[in-house]
């Protein structure tokens, strides 16, 4: 029996128990509930141990590191992610993903708390506190204050949008949208955690052009850079870089695990730091005081709420969107599927009840979720070991953690956005498949850059939908049109007619693949799978393709290889196939005996290969 898609909860037997109408609602709301009973310990127990602890491991140092991207102390970074990944386990239907906190995320906190809860002001010469007028919000907001109510309103609008079924929201946030847009966040990124590099203390910029002007901030104090702490951060940058580039691949061969390189030169700065008493001795800025045992709950604020909708939306999208996308991205691999209106309710669930704690907004980070998958990760129960480790950190060795340098937590954050600027490397292939989706990676990265995080992504949106409008107004035309009369009922045995009724893009390439998905893995009730059944696509309404697109087509026909059904392309016109055969990717995976001028041509071919 051919393996097909299965759903995302264990199987069932047939002579199982029926499941009263209650318990299945409870397991399709709290998915823990359906798993959990039927987990299989001797297969999974051992994989999900290795995968949490290392999983654990990288909490620490990129909790830190990435809370200073937020504007709040390294500790609540650490907070963040152990309250709302275990919340997250209850109700997610992702099994590899890792949530907790990311840089794009703590970049777009952080310019909105700079924007509305800015540090508190004092005159200058002076120790008079400038009075709450003066304030974006007409008092003085603690920085924790501020960012566990944004949490808890992310958690609504969420829920909300859970409610309302508009997760195919996302779905017009396309791939070279998404790429540019978190390149020029990595800009930010990058240019924020510069002062620390430097040793240098800089005023904090937001709106249009924030970033040319710390630049120019910058330019000006070069005069008083702090040489020890440039010297650690080239060290810190050099070390993880070059473990990564060289290490990583090495250890690869022997094992799934990488090394820790980000908890080794945590330890390593802090023994620095001890032994050379860098605060005292070099002004070197340090993490300081890290409060001891577990943060007390309290109800946020919300006076200020109606404030913040405008900031809590888009990060509440950019969080969803990174949890769906890694989730899918492993579903996809592992043959389980993922609920899009189930993971708005868990994200959702996750921030909202963690905001009664001093948290920020979290999703799924790129890299721990990848490490997470590769050490062997079966369930969410992963959580439990990741989650353990980061407590003990935060109960028993938060204390040892308080002369790290700044500048070390500085070197993770930067060396994590290299793979975010490689996204560059996708540009000459975006121009050869489609001049649009390459005009909308650079739009959306270069009105990020110049603009700031939130209204980047605005701007980008925005453009992307008015290019989905240009596309539809100036179709492409050919006179060549190739009629099809094979009767349906005198089809071959195994053979089936899919078509999908128009072009194929970022805003409807999701709904192609799942029909697809279907259609490879379709069985008529009652009956076996045919083997070597073929899947013909008949391509003549697809009047164009983007990027997306392109990898679609590209997928289908590889996951039909995997699941031995035979996928050819009939009817494509010139247009496509000439976007198609100009792409390495899709040549390299996808032959030219796929494609045929007409359906009549391929069947033709079909029957006689079944003659032979």
């Amino acid at each position: 029996m051919r393996e097909v898609y299965q759903p995302c909860t264990t199987t069932t037997d047939k002579d199982s128990k029926p499941i009263s109408p209650i318990r299945k609602k409870l397991q399709q709301y709290i998915p823990i509930l359906e798993w959990l009973p039927n987990y299989k310990w001797k297969d999974h127990f051992s994989g999900d141990v290795i995968a949490g602890l290392t999983v654990g491991i990288m909490h620490v140092p990129q909790g830190m590191a990435y809370a200073s991207l937020a504007g709040v102390d390294p500790v609540y970074g650490m907070y963040s992610s152990f309250f709302a990944s275990t919340i997250y386990m209850f109700f997610g239907t992702a099994r590899h993903i890792s949530i907790g906190v990311f840089a794009v995320a703590s970049m777009m906190v952080g310019a909105s708390r700079l924007r509305n809860a800015p540090e508190r002001l004092i005159i200058s010469n002076t120790s008079t506190v400038v009075p709450d007028a003066y304030y974006p919000l007409g008092e003085y907001i603690d920085p924790l204050i501020y960012t566990s109510a944004l949490t808890l309103l992310v958690g609504v609008v969420q829920i909300i949008m859970g409610v309302l079924r508009l997760g195919f929201l996302t779905t017009y946030l396309s791939d070279p949208l998404v790429s540019g847009f978190t390149t020029g966040a990595a800009v930010h990124v990058f240019t924020s955690q510069l002062n620390k590099v430097l040793g240098v203390k800089l005023p904090r910029h937001e709106g249009i052009g924030m970033i040319l002007r710390m630049y120019r901030d910058m330019f000006w104090s070069l005069g008083s850079v702090n040489y020890v702490a440039l010297g650690i951060s080239i060290f810190g940058i050099l070390f993880l870089d070059l473990g990564r580039t060289f290490i990583n691949p090495i250890v690869k061969k022997v094992s799934p695990i990488p090394p820790p390189l980000e908890l080794i030169l945590v330890i390593f700065g802090v023994i620095i730091s001890m032994i050379f008493d860098l605060d005292t001795s070099y002004h070197i800025k340090t993490v300081h005081e890290i409060p001891r045992g577990f943060p007390s709950p309290s109800l946020p604020q919300l006076h200020f709420l109606p404030h913040l909708v405008q900031d809590a939306i888009p990060i509440a999208i950019v969080c969803y969107m990174f949890v769906m996308s890694m989730g899918k991205l492993f579903a996809k691999k592992h043959k389980y599927k993922t609920d899009a209106t189930q993971e708005l309710y868990a994200i959702g669930l996750a921030s909202a009840l963690s905001s009664f704690f001093p948290v920020y907004p979290v999703g799924a980070s790129l890299s721990r979720s990848s490490v997470c998958e590769m050490s062997g990760a079966n369930t969410q129960l992963y959580t439990v070991f990741s989650s353990l480790l980061l407590l003990t950190v935060i109960l028993i060795f938060g204390p040892f953690l308080e002369p790290l340098p700044m500048c070390i937590l500085a070197c993770i954050v930067i060396v994590s956005l290299k793979s975010l600027f490689m996204h560059v490397k996708e540009l000459p292939r975006l121009y050869r498949i489609s001049k649009y989706d390459f005009t909308i990676w650079l739009v959306a990265c270069l009105s990020t850059i110049f603009t700031d995080v939130t209204t980047g992504l605005v701007i980008s949106l925005v453009f992307s939908l008015f290019t989905l409008v240009l596309r539809q107004q100036w179709p492409t035309f050919s006179t060549e049109v190739l009629h099809d009369e094979t009767p349906r009922q005198n089809l071959p045995e195994g053979v089936e007619i899919v078509r999908f009724g128009g072009a194929i893009h970022f805003a409807n390439v999701t709904l192609f693949l799942d029909k697809m998905a279907e259609s490879i893995g379709r069985v008529p009730e009652g009956e076996m799978l045919i083997d070597g059944k073929t899947l013909i696509l008949d391509g003549a309404p697809i009047g164009y393709v983007d990027s997306m697109g392109v990898d679609a087509l590209r997928d289908v026909y590889r996951d039909a290889q995997n699941s031995g059904v035979q996928v050819f392309y009939c009817g494509l016109p010139e247009a496509v196939l000439s976007v198609l055969c100009s792409d390495e990717n899709f040549c390299s995976v996808v032959p030219s005996s796929s494609f045929f001028a007409s359906i009549d041509r391929c069947i033709l071919s079909i029957v006689q290969q079944q003659s032979v």
